[in-house]
């Protein structure tokens, strides 16, 4: 995927997104918030002490109980700069994961660009809920989110990567279709379909279970943890600058993507195919 970018602006991109880093840190830093670097940008942090050299995101991990303030400190000491992108905050946005964005800027991909929404070059935040604890009722929580998170996406005007040819892509487009034709034939909005993948992630926030996982992603059973596998977070070189991963980084990418210090071969080499990239005013 790499051939979407040329290397001046996919660096521009990246030290684009390393600037808001740099200011959601130092926001943290000043409240006490503790965020940390997850998925595809912590494997960045071991492998290449920066971003996987094709990559075009930053991920980071949140406990929920840390949100609110983490929010309401960014909207206060931040708000001037940048802005949350959610399904409360764009009725049109269709995607679980929130991103926290920089004003004045466009990060359009090909697979929304049809899409009522224009999305800015982020950072994505990913919160951990409490995992129910037994067995079954763990199952179940993953398959609704999983579902969910298909549905919130179909139901608004994004282009699904079918990564098919032949007879199974053009089956998965028909499925795709006729289940998008439903879910507006029922008038099923995004954000009725987001609330109630809110609801489903948030159950045992309540109870307190022992285990954590962030919904958000398309394999939530990979990435669950007890924060005594989180902390203490350790401090890596990202770039030019430092940034906190969580103790199980190790065993977390070794479930996720197995050998990680590998290369992967060029055709596995995927980032966001960018559509169109506006950088907006220069600070």
């Amino acid at each position: 995927m790499e051939e979407f970018y040329d290397k001046e602006t996919l660096e521009k991109v990246q030290k684009t997104q390393a600037d808001i880093l740099k200011d959601v840190l130092a926001l943290c830093d000043r409240h006490k918030i503790d965020i940390f670097i997850i998925f595809g940008s912590a494997l960045g942090v071991v492998r290449h002490q920066g971003f996987i050299p094709w990559d075009d995101d930053i991920d980071i991990g949140i406990f929920r109980e840390d949100l609110p303030r983490f929010k309401r400190a960014a909207e206060e000491d931040l708000g001037n700069r940048y802005e949350f992108l959610t399904c409360e905050t764009n009725k049109n946005y269709a995607c679980t994961v929130t991103h926290f964005q920089k004003k004045g800027t466009k990060f359009i991909s090909r697979d929304v660009k049809d899409c009522k929404y224009t999305p800015g070059i982020n950072i994505d935040i990913f919160v951990y809920d409490h995992l129910a604890d037994g067995c079954i009722a763990r199952k179940y929580q993953y398959f609704m989110t999983w579902f969910l998170g298909r549905l919130l996406y179909l139901s608004g005007k994004g282009t699904p990567f079918i990564p098919y040819t032949g007879v199974k892509k053009k089956a998965a487009e028909l499925i795709c279709n006729l289940v998008r034709w439903g879910l507006r034939v029922l008038h099923i909005t995004p954000i009725k379909v987001y609330r109630r993948f809110q609801k489903v992630s948030q159950r045992y926030n309540l109870r307190r279970t022992e285990y954590y996982a962030a919904f958000e992603t398309p394999k939530p059973w990979a990435n669950a943890m007890r924060k005594s596998d989180a902390y203490p977070l350790q401090d890596m070189p990202f770039m030019d600058f430092t940034v906190k991963i969580p103790k199980n980084t190790d065993q977390l990418l070794t479930t996720i993507f197995g050998d990680y210090m590998q290369l992967p071969p060029k055709d596995k080499r995927i980032n966001h195919r960018p559509y169109l990239i506006d950088f907006g005013d220069e600070r």
